[in-house]
């Protein structure tokens, strides 16, 4: 698109020359020559004390607020930046991308590790574009509509939701054909206040959908509730033949097997191989072999002779529950659990089952590090080997000296506890 075609569809006018736009940022830090910068205002910050910086850095234009009162070229003025972003998305997905198939990823659980499958596979077949990282909000997934190549076959978003109705908005803006539910289980329920409207929540991936997936039990448990698609299409790890590994599952297909380290990504590449059948893909595992998601999702490192799981990039009863059940109980594991947060009033409840699905599973030897994790602990002590801190930097130092002996450490928490932090005590 060109400066000209944008200001158009926003009503505004182009104050400077025109120019082919390339790509799309909302971060002038990554700005690269030819994009089109979208000064953004959040609580702590404001994009446009950044328009000189995004412009000489090789931005083409940037779009800013009718208040901006810097005398600059290369400007389109709006009302709203952030809605104008919104619109440029819808403009382009209708007129750009009418023949790219988009496929709309949402869940409680598994929503980039299924993107990331997904994606390695379709990529051999089709041009397929995906969202970065976890682009998956009211920001994330315009921008990746708006960077999406013309002359992509395949757009694989990823859509995310921590408050009512933020599912509906977001494919509102992207319209697509075809949904995935990964799952549907206990997720920000802080917000949602019950599974039910978590589900109903999440159905709303299905609103424009003329073919959808989703696990069976959830179609079965949610039937009466939720939205559906024109054509449903579950998808159910019982259907497959697998076993478990020291660490992970095996996943045992047509004589050949495919290992993944979490039982949870065993459940998202079950939908994989699923909507790989619907787009006649054949043997869609052989791509599968040796894949890795994003950091700190089940990524594996080595340091100083320990073997590091770093699962640390989000924590909720399922993600941690398909954790503990895909590790073999053993002497030399080590676990060092964080907060799940946004439990709200549900947090006692869950954090005391953690500790009860624990002994069931027979783990030992436990650092706690928090204040709902306390609940865990309780559950847990003088019954296996388990120690409790409040804060971090405690939890460093005891972690010095008692980490010897082990032979793999694990780490689980939800991203605002930052666990990565332990990976540098580790280095020492």
């Amino acid at each position: 698109m060109k400066l000209s075609e944008i200001a158009e569809i926003l009503n505004s006018k182009l104050i400077g020359n025109d120019n082919e736009v390339k790509g799309f940022s909302t971060d002038s830090r990554t700005i690269k020559e030819g994009d089109l910068f979208i000064a953004l205002k959040g609580e702590r910050f404001n994009g446009e004390d950044f328009v000189e910086d995004a412009l000489n850095k090789g931005a083409v234009g940037c779009i800013v607020s009718q208040n901006f009162n810097k005398n600059l070229s290369q400007i389109i003025k709006v009302k709203e930046p952030l809605n104008a972003l919104i619109e440029m998305a819808k403009f382009y997905r209708d007129n750009y991308l009418n023949k790219t198939k988009i496929i709309a990823i949402g869940g409680a659980v598994g929503k980039t590790t299924t993107k990331e499958m997904l994606f390695k596979v379709f990529s051999n077949f089709y041009k397929t574009y995906k969202s970065p990282k976890s682009y998956n909000n009211h920001i994330g997934v315009p921008l990746t509509i708006l960077n999406t190549p013309k002359e992509a076959e395949f757009l694989i978003l990823e859509i995310g939701t921590n408050h009512i109705g933020e599912v509906e908005f977001l494919v509102n803006i992207a319209k697509p054909k075809y949904s995935i539910l990964t799952n549907i289980e206990v997720e920000h329920i802080e917000f949602f206040k019950s599974l039910e409207n978590i589900a109903i929540e999440e159905s709303n991936i299905f609103k424009f959908s003329d073919v959808g997936f989703m696990r069976k039990e959830d179609y079965f448990k949610f039937y009466e509730i939720i939205k559906k698609p024109k054509e449903i299409i579950t998808f159910d790890i019982n259907d497959y033949k697998y076993e478990f590994l020291e660490v992970g599952v095996k996943l045992i297909l047509n004589g050949d097997y495919v290992e993944f380290p979490n039982y949870g990504w065993l459940e998202n590449a079950v939908c994989v191989l699923k909507v790989c059948e619907f787009f006649n893909i054949k043997e869609p595992y052989k791509f599968l072999k040796n894949f890795k998601s994003e950091s700190m999702r089940m990524e594996i490192l080595k340091i100083n002779g320990f073997e590091i799981i770093n699962d640390a990039y989000n924590s909720n009863p399922y993600s941690l529950r398909a954790l503990l059940y895909s590790i073999r109980p053993s002497k030399k594991n080590l676990f060092i659990i964080g907060d799940m947060l946004e439990l709200g009033e549900f947090s006692e409840f869950y954090h005391k089952q953690i500790g009860k699905y624990i002994l069931q599973l027979g783990h030992d030897n436990f650092i706690f590090v928090g204040n709902f994790v306390k609940w865990t602990y309780d559950e847990l002590k003088r019954k296996i080997n388990c120690y409790y801190f409040d804060n971090k930097k405690e939890a460093f130092e005891f972690l010095k000296i008692y980490s010897k002996g082990f032979k793999r450490i694990i780490l689980k928490a939800s991203r605002g506890m930052k666990f990565e932090e332990f990976i540098d005590t580790l280095y020492v």
